[in-house]
Parts: C-alpha cells; structure tokens; sequence
C-alpha cells in the first residue's frame, strides 16, 4: 500500500523505486525527496515486511522479482495480535513462517553473520522450532510467539545466501509463493554449504534441540537439514519443484537469473557459475 501511495506522490513506475545490484556487494538505493505518509501496520503473515525499508514485487512481463526500498517505508508503529493472525489460512501463515526460518538460517551461515545477529537468528530457530507446529491449534499466544520468532529472524537477517537468491527467481519465473520456494529448497542449500558451513551450521542444529554430542561438525550440520526437512514436511509444505508447477526445462533458466542476484555475495560457499545452482536446483525438484 505504501508504494501505490508513493507512486501517486512521486509519479513514475515501481521501477523508479527499484533496488540496483551491482556484483559482487554494491547495492544502489533511489532516492526520493518529498514527505512520506506515515504507517501503522498489523501483520497478518509470519512474513516480517514490516520491518524493512523494501519490498519485493513480481514483474511478470520480465519473469523475475524486483526488490525496491525507501527508508520512510518502515512503519512508525507495528501491532502484533495472534488474533488478526489467525484470521489468515493457514497454509499463508505456515510457508511465510519457513520463508522466516529460512532468512534465520542463512543469517547464521552468512559470511557476514556477527555475534548479535547468532543470537537473534538461533533464539528465532529455537521458537520457531518449538512454536511453528503447533499453530494449526489456532491459539493466539502460539501464533504470538511463532511472529515473535519470525519478527527476530528478520532483525538478525539482512545477508542472506543461495537459498534466498533462487527462490525469488523460482518465485517470479513462476509464481512460487516466496515461503514454499524456500521451504522446500532450504534443506538441499544446506547440504550444499555444509562443508563450507558446518561450524555454524552446528549451532543451528543445536538451536533445532538436535543432540550434537559426539557428532562432527559436518555431521551435525547434515542433521540440521534433515531437520528442516522434517518440518516442512510436517505442515505440509510441498516438498519439490515440481509439485508447485516448476517444469525440469526451466531450472536453467532459474539457475541463469540467480546468478545475478545479489544474495548470492553473502552466501558460504562461492557460486561463480550456474554448476552449483543447477546441482541444488535438480536437487530440489
């Protein structure tokens, strides 16, 4: 809503706002001038929107997701009410909940995690851990705690990775709910960073309450993504590509786009080509 107000102000496209990647770390933010319209928001997704300066939309014309950003979008004031939460299918509020899950995960593992961001992103997987499959019980302190936890993955995020940087190209390709293409390609990215990962990758499975005793690094990090694997699956989150319309002939396709996404700058193990994506992308489907 903030940016149909703000294109009424300013004038121009959704493009004028766009965000400029530069490879490999240089990011270009449009600068406006004029008042803002301040904002309340109640959330209604365990996405967290609310609390960035951007927002990402689909042009379908060119088959990708666009991320735009203005300062002034971030709401001046934001209630959080299980109630309102449970107004929305749950189905809505399951896959944003692991799109969340997703940005604490890839916090940890980023080349440019830092101690505040582990102890917000692990804090976030422990609940969300804990919470998420309760919430087809519809109780409001469930789904409270559950936005808590998403609310701090988006506080600790802010780089992300591989994972990140395919599905919005899953997504604006075709029209994948941005929380399912993470969803179901988050374990497959973990696998594919756990030699590049594996001591941080320890902490999450940690976080996720997995005994690591007696475990290797590498070992504990593999039983992380069987974990998130076995949640997904648990509230049923399609599990491949293929079963949300993603055809076998377009993964090159996805694979081509990621890698000009600038996710990709933040994330383990270098991706330089498209080999590594295609691999986790076959995967995946």
């Amino acid at each position: 809503m903030f940016f149909q107000y703000s294109l009424i102000k300013t004038g121009g496209t959704i493009h004028d706002h766009q965000v400029i990647f530069e490879p490999p770390d240089k990011v270009i933010l449009p600068k406006f001038s004029g008042d803002r319209v301040p904002i309340i928001t109640v959330p209604t997704t365990m996405g967290a929107a609310e609390l960035s300066r951007g927002g990402g939309f689909t042009d379908k014309e060119l088959g990708r997701k666009i991320v735009v950003a203005d300062p002034a979008t971030i709401p001046r004031s934001i209630v959080i009410d299980g109630q309102a939460l449970a107004t929305t299918p749950m189905s809505i509020l399951l896959s944003t909940a692991m799109g969340q899950m997703r940005i604490a995960v890839e916090s940890v593992y980023s080349t440019k995690h830092n101690p505040i961001s582990d102890s917000m992103a692990l804090h976030a997987i422990s609940m969300l851990v804990k919470y998420l499959p309760e919430c087809p019980g519809l109780d409001p302190d469930c789904l409270l705690n559950t936005k808590t936890a998403a609310s701090m993955a988006t506080i600790a995020g802010g780089s992300y990775g591989l994972n990140t940087a395919m599905a919005h190209h899953v997504g604006g390709l075709y029209e994948v709910p941005h929380g399912d293409a993470n969803a179901i390609m988050l374990p497959h990215t973990m696998r594919f960073n756990s030699e590049a990962s594996a001591d941080r990758q320890a902490l999450i499975a940690q976080a996720m309450g997995i005994d690591t005793a007696g475990m290797s690094d590498h070992s504990a990090a593999l039983a992380a993504a069987d974990a998130v694997e076995d949640l997904r699956n648990s509230l049923g989150i399609p599990g491949r590509l293929r079963d949300v319309g993603v055809p076998e002939e377009g993964l090159e396709l996805i694979a081509a786009a990621t890698l000009h996404d600038r996710s990709l700058s933040t994330n383990p193990s270098p991706v330089t080509d498209a080999g590594p994506i295609m691999s986790v992308l076959r995967s995946s489907w």
